[in-house]
């Protein structure tokens, strides 16, 4: 008898350590997923050293486009907003850049480097660092990407309702590529999955799965 009350007990204990633990693992993100307590080493890394060492491997393909295109320079500079695309939004870039009804993605060595430094540049904001905080305080805000275009960066979601003055979800960045606000039709707006990673050079923000790194591209082709 004695011996199946402390299995019990046992039980208990370990189902309290469980949801303290996980407590603690829900304190340590912001409310729309973001790490809120990245390491200290990881803050002293530059952008590119951020990206490579990821064990998840999630942003390999964009690490090759920047060593491809030479543009380590670009990334790493001070003081930058820098949006990262994971495997899967450079992966539609390869799958939608040549007409192919197998869909075979296309190599990005194949890809001309002009187009990945444009692209690339459309995910860079230089000489600010735009938090998830900034973008909610000024709502919506044009910006000038690093190849030139207006990026208009907004705070969705959070707000408040008619009945209600409690905010309602979590906030989270959007933002939308034009060439010229009002004229080029041509746009592309994502969503971003992790806010407020903090590197040595940048403040980034990682963007959606759902994303494509064509991001507005006049492509040839798509399915």
């Amino acid at each position: 008898m004695k011996k199946n009350i402390s299995l019990k007990k046992a039980a208990l204990l370990a189902t309290l350590a469980i949801l303290m633990f996980s407590a603690c693992r829900k304190d340590n993100y912001y409310v729309d997923g973001g790490l809120s307590q990245q390491s200290e080493e990881e803050k002293r890394m530059t952008v590119y050293e951020f990206l490579a060492s990821r064990p998840n491997h999630i942003f390999d393909s964009l690490v090759k486009i920047i060593d491809l295109t030479n543009s380590k320079a670009l990334v790493n500079q001070a003081n930058i907003t820098f949006f990262a695309a994971p495997n899967k939004a450079v992966l539609r870039l390869q799958m939608n850049y040549t007409p192919d009804d197998r869909q075979t993605p296309q190599p990005l060595a194949n890809i001309g480097k002009d187009t990945l430094i444009t692209l690339l540049g459309r995910f860079i904001i230089p000489n600010a660092k735009v938090s998830l905080e900034q973008a909610v305080k000024d709502r919506t805000r044009y910006y000038k990407a690093l190849n030139g275009d207006s990026l208009i960066v907004s705070a969705v979601d959070g707000g408040t309702s008619a009945t209600s003055s409690l905010q309602t979800s979590a906030y989270r960045i959007m933002f939308e590529h034009l060439k010229i606000p009002g004229v080029d039709t041509v746009k592309f707006s994502a969503s971003i999955q992790t806010h407020n990673l903090i590197t040595a050079n940048a403040i980034v923000h990682v963007l959606s799965n759902g994303s494509s790194f064509a991001a507005g591209l006049k492509q040839k082709y798509f399915r």
